[in-house]
């Protein structure tokens, strides 16, 4: 505080007084409250308004729920389809690498009567002449498409043992049972 306005409060000294502190008052500081009015009712309208839209809320999540459950069924069917032309694409590039062997084009060629030839012939566009080698006899072995098989065209049979063992079942180790182990020597 500055001298002018304790001068005016009536206070003389310029420090502050600390006040004393204040007596403990008979009178507590609680007090009764009122009792509240009688609870209203919710108007029917407003009941109503809240039933609607609970309502409301219960028919738009069953809705969602049939709507996502549509769309599963959708997918699964989806996929069902992706497999089905998935294999029939398998199948398709299966039979067209099985066309497009050697050995099938071989067999092609010989049903229309092509034979191969050890000889070389060029056309001769100009003149349109045939020009060959001379030193080529123009003859060769008939194709044997038997030399090497082709596994996609003519897939192996299994052997079958006249016993009824496959070859891999003869092949594999007879496994002894635990009766018939022989016990280890000891000394």
């Amino acid at each position: 505080m500055t001298a002018a306005t304790s001068l005016l409060r009536g206070s003389t000294s310029t420090r502050r007084q600390k006040s004393a502190p204040r007596e403990a008052t008979s009178s507590p500081r609680l007090r009764l409250v009122e009792t509240p009015g009688a609870r209203r009712l919710p108007s029917l309208r407003s009941m109503l308004i809240s039933l609607v839209v609970l309502a409301g809320v219960f028919v738009t999540q069953l809705a969602l729920s049939i709507a996502i459950s549509q769309g599963a069924y959708e997918v699964s069917g989806l996929e069902q389809t992706q497999t089905e032309l998935a294999r029939t694409e398998s199948a398709a590039l299966e039979e067209l690498s099985a066309m497009s062997s050697a050995q099938n084009l071989a067999v092609e060629a010989t049903k229309l009567g092509m034979v191969p030839t050890d000889s070389q012939a060029f056309l001769q566009v100009g003149s349109g002449s045939l020009a060959t080698d001379a030193a080529s006899t123009g003859t060769a072995a008939p194709i044997n498409t038997g030399l090497v098989t082709n596994e996609v065209t003519q897939p192996a049979a299994p052997v079958a043992d006249p016993n009824g063992v496959s070859a891999e079942q003869a092949a594999a180790p007879a496994v002894p049972s635990f009766t018939e182990l022989r016990s280890p020597s000891t000394r």
